[in-house]
């Protein structure tokens, strides 16, 4: 691991030093600095004091240094002393070599973090709408139990019974019934000789149709 600290050269000015001295030589705000650089006053002034744990840590701080430096036109050798000492120094109290988050930022999720749950809740969103959207225009279930296919009787009535949804209408040849709460209905209808269709249908106030025919032969 690479490590970043802090440390006064001998017999020559300290970073911090050359940095004020050459900006201050050049006639330049802290402000305008910042806005040219992209980096904020407070971390410029802290570099310029030697107060690099106020910087943010790990390449953050030494980039930060290396690019006000070269804006500053410091002196090369001046900064790459400085980095190589501080790269030498293994100590635990670098400031720059441990990364160590606020309790606060524990508190704000990472961009990309938010962005997977918007787009997590944005997805839900949307199948449940399709969900609700197939529900309402998908035919109700329609299970018919009586009568059998293919049915030869010599009645000339037969109970219709079966079951469907509790929303849904049920109707025999056209003509609507009515179904318990539960989704069951029965009626009994009247045949004549012959061959008798049954169409029952059931139907949901915008779904389609759910059809089932029956053929009743009555002797």
């Amino acid at each position: 691991m690479v490590y970043f600290t802090p440390k006064k050269l001998i017999s020559e000015d300290s970073i911090g030093e050359e940095l004020r001295r050459l900006r201050t030589f050049k006639n330049l705000g802290a402000d305008e600095v910042a806005q040219k650089l992209g980096i904020r006053r407070e971390y410029l002034l802290a570099m310029e004091e030697e107060n690099f744990n106020l910087l943010p840590a790990g390449l953050y701080g030494k980039n930060f240094l290396k690019k006000y430096a070269a804006f500053l036109g410091a002196d090369k050798n001046l900064v790459a002393k400085f980095l190589q000492e501080t790269i030498d120094d293994q100590t635990e109290t670098n400031p720059f070599s441990q990364k160590i988050l606020k309790r606060n930022k524990f508190l704000i999720f990472p961009k990309i973090i938010r962005n997977l749950l918007l787009g997590l809740a944005v997805l839900i969103c949307f199948l449940y709408l399709i969900f609700y959207f197939k529900k309402i225009v998908l035919p109700p279930d329609l299970t018919l139990n009586q009568p059998e296919k293919n049915l030869m009787i010599k009645e000339t009535s037969i109970l219709v019974a079966g079951e469907t949804e509790k929303e849904a209408e049920v109707r025999i040849n056209g003509e609507l019934i009515l179904n318990n709460n539960g989704g069951t209905f029965s009626q009994t209808v009247n045949l004549k000789k012959g061959v008798n269709t049954l169409t029952i249908s059931a139907k949901k106030k915008y779904s389609q149709e759910n059809i089932i025919l029956r053929q009743i032969l009555v002797e």
